[in-house]
């Protein structure tokens, strides 16, 4: 079992973190207000008695107190000592935060349901403790990628479970939600600084995936590749055709998300959809988007499957292609043919209006029979507007100008495209909207991006920023 950072732990505790700081702001202005309105909505529970009510606390406690014992006597049994620390670890200090800062939270008035003790401990009011809440809340968020879902989504019943049951025993107040968000914010704190199982597809998973779907590879191996968002392997079929294999998971799909909140964040138009609803929908869609493409006649590898994979993840697989990603390229081997060639890929996008989104070097492909190809349609967008088309272009311009230089390159975007095109992608040559490869090559040269913008008619800027009213410009290194 490889134990890593899970991009999916980071987004968990980003999440958790948001969560938090919302109640804490809600509570600090409206806690009293809240605590009065539950108070009057839950008026008249008494009317059912307390036998019943009672009833039903000592048994989610029991439910508690058993899946904890059996939890640990597990663990300990299978000596799975790293998820031991990691929940002790989460528990303890979620426990240690709650006691600090639950005096914040309102109260109003009296419990809504006081049990009759007739069971011991399990109907005792002070059992389980806010801070006991805030500790199983943390050990059901630290254990979970060691669990399959049922596990999971069972353990976060009893959680559940168990913050009503304190919220009906206690005052009422938000102390409950604020335990429950407290351990969820401790346990994936926990998976972030400890680590924690990396669930990723194995070689052998793909295979067994894809060969389900009908592609019979026999060979498969990782690929090192400059590939964003996915897991990619090179391989071959029964029929020893080449395959480029492409896997993503949870942990790309948490990846994706983290990325998208943070350019949501940032003052800059950069045209993002909202996230797919599921990681299928977005698989899917890149494989929408690339047949799509090829039909309209882009140059890109054939799509010749579709699969799932074990855990939670989905596999996209395309025909190989010998040759080399054009940042491989030598500057010499660029000849005006070749470009010509890349920029009759270029016209065909933006006539059926395909945004690649990633037109960075590493993903224009020069075989071995000198052609050009256009590659990985992952961040790519169908009816695309006029602002992502632009972009496209800045990228392609930008980045093929730490090639064959910014006079050239200005040149064939000009002759090949027109100069209206070549205008239109003048506001998004900034280090702000390309991609994190170009950036660090226009560091490197720093005379490359304002010759540039020169060469396409911008006046010359110092520093080759964007200085377009309403845009703000933000360099992300």
């Amino acid at each position: 079992m490889t134990i890593g950072r899970s991009p999916a732990d980071v987004l968990r505790l980003v999440v958790a973190t948001v969560a938090l700081v919302v109640y804490l702001v809600v509570e600090a202005l409206f806690g009293s207000s809240i605590a009065a309105f539950f108070e009057q909505l839950f008026h008249g529970v008494d009317a059912l008695g307390q036998s019943v009510p009672s009833a039903l606390i000592a048994a989610v406690r029991f439910a508690a107190t058993c899946l904890v014992v059996a939890g640990v006597i597990m663990v300990v049994r299978r000596g799975r000592w790293r998820l031991l620390l990691t929940v002790g670890v989460a528990a303890v200090a979620a426990a240690l935060v709650y006691a600090l800062v639950h005096g914040w939270v309102h109260a109003y008035h009296a419990a809504l349901v006081i049990p009759s003790p007739t069971a011991g401990p399990l109907t005792n009011r002070g059992f389980p403790t806010g801070e006991g809440t805030a500790a199983l809340a943390a050990t059901a968020t630290a254990a979970s990628p060691w669990l399959v879902r049922w596990q999971r989504r069972a353990s976060w019943a009893v959680v559940d479970a168990v913050a009503l049951a304190l919220f009906v025993t206690q005052p009422v107040s938000g102390a409950s939600l604020l335990a429950v968000l407290l351990g969820w914010l401790a346990g994936a704190a926990a998976l972030v600084a400890l680590g924690s199982p990396l669930r990723r597809a194995t070689a052998a998973s793909v295979v067994a995936g894809l060969r389900q779907a009908g592609v019979d590879v026999v060979d498969l191996h990782p690929a090192a590749v400059d590939a964003r968002g996915s897991t990619p392997y090179f391989g071959t079929d029964r029929g020893g055709q080449a395959v480029f294999v492409k896997v993503l998971g949870r942990d790309e799909r948490s990846a994706d998300l983290l990325f998208r909140l943070y350019r949501a964040v940032l003052p800059r138009r950069l045209g993002d959809e909202r996230p797919f609803s599921s990681l299928r929908r977005e698989v899917e869609h890149e494989a929408l988007v690339a047949l799509m493409a090829g039909q309209e006649g882009v140059r890109t590898p054939a799509l010749l499957g579709f699969a799932t994979a074990q855990p939670e993840s989905f596999v996209l697989v395309y025909g190989g292609i010998p040759g080399r990603s054009l940042d491989r390229v030598a500057p010499e081997e660029l000849s005006d043919a070749i470009t010509a060639q890349l920029w009759s890929q270029i016209r065909v996008l933006r006539a059926h209006r395909i945004a690649h989104r990633d037109l960075r070097l590493a993903n224009l492909f020069l075989d071995d029979d000198r052609q050009v190809w256009i590659i990985d349609f992952g961040f790519a967008e169908l009816a695309a507007s006029d602002l992502l088309l632009a972009t496209d272009l800045a990228e392609t311009v930008a980045s093929l100008s730490l090639k064959i230089g910014a006079d050239r390159a200005a040149q064939q975007v000009v002759d090949e495209l027109g100069a209206d095109a070549a205008a239109s992608a003048l506001t998004r040559l900034d280090p702000a909207y390309l991609s994190g490869a170009t950036r660090t090559g226009l560091k490197e040269r720093p005379e490359l991006l304002p010759r540039l913008r020169s060469a396409l008619g911008a006046p010359d800027r110092p520093d080759g920023r964007d200085r377009t009213p309403g845009v703000v410009a933000v360099d992300r290194d």
